[in-house]
């Protein structure tokens, strides 16, 4: 019996219509996973049949909802009448942290990857979907001018290494037309299921402040091995003559340790998925 065994079961209440009506039907097999005392399992009970407990759950669904709704609008759109039970299985995961909105589409994030890798969902757009969003979010969420001056201060490691995708930018892999799909999902539909395929790489960036997208060419598709994950090493020299073009290429650098951690630079990761 502790106070934390009561908060956490509180808390999961909050967290859970169905425990709450699991609750009102059999207190005693609901609660049995506590380290209760009686007069705590009583006052749970009572906190349930109260009318501000279902305020509390609304309230703490709204919460968690807000964030996905807003920031992973085009793969809410795509996931259609799976989303419903989808979110419920991933709050019923209970791996709500700290109510950030960039920490909780992450976890989202990576529970629906999951999902789509195991065929559980239906639509064909939500991963590249999916993808497109998350990649986009982590560059508005950059603190982009500590990037910029990090960068600014920093010396090429060795003239002849590779150059690097900008920290400021990231390639997304789309399997079907991303004009089409993004036009879309932008007005509140979806094209056809049937849309033919297309294999084609969008860039994000933010190096103006200004969320910028645009698709490689087919040569620079081309360039890339199919076999994603891609390291910004192995950056095909065709493919980096076309970002070197579009400005969206740094050189190679030196680490520097805690500044490099602060401004979460992201040098080893293409976001193809």
């Amino acid at each position: 019996m502790s106070v934390a065994s009561f908060q956490h079961a509180l808390c999961d209440l909050i967290a859970s219509p169905g425990l709450c009506l699991a609750l009102r039907t059999d207190p005693d097999a609901t609660l049995a996973s506590y380290d209760l005392s009686p007069r705590e399992r009583t006052r749970l009970t009572e906190v349930v049949w109260q009318r501000g407990m279902s305020t509390n759950c609304s309230l703490y669904r709204m919460n968690r909802i807000t964030p996905i709704y807003t920031l992973l609008n085009h793969t809410y759109l795509a996931l259609g009448d799976q989303f419903g039970a989808l979110i419920e299985q991933f709050w019923g995961a209970k791996a709500y942290q700290d109510g950030q909105f960039q920490s909780e589409i992450e976890r989202f994030g990576a529970f629906l990857r999951q999902q789509i890798a195991e065929g559980k969902v239906a639509s064909p757009f939500a991963g590249e979907l999916l993808a497109f969003e998350l990649a986009k979010n982590v560059l508005e969420f950059s603190p982009r001018k500590n990037v910029l001056r990090w960068l600014a201060a920093r010396a090429p490691a060795d003239a002849d290494a590779p150059p690097r995708l900008h920290p400021l930018a990231r390639i997304v892999h789309f399997r079907h037309d991303p004009a089409t799909l993004l036009g879309s999902a932008a007005a509140g539909a979806l094209p056809p299921p049937d849309l033919p395929n297309k294999n084609a790489l969008v860039v994000i960036s933010v190096l103006d402040g200004d969320l910028r997208i645009s698709e490689l060419t087919a040569e620079g598709v081309r360039a890339f091995d199919d076999r994603a994950p891609v390291e910004i090493e192995r950056l095909p020299s065709n493919c980096v003559r076309a970002l070197a073009d579009a400005g969206l290429l740094a050189p190679a650098m030196a680490p520097s340790g805690s500044l490099a951690s602060a401004v979460n630079l992201n040098w080893h990761e293409l976001s193809i998925n």
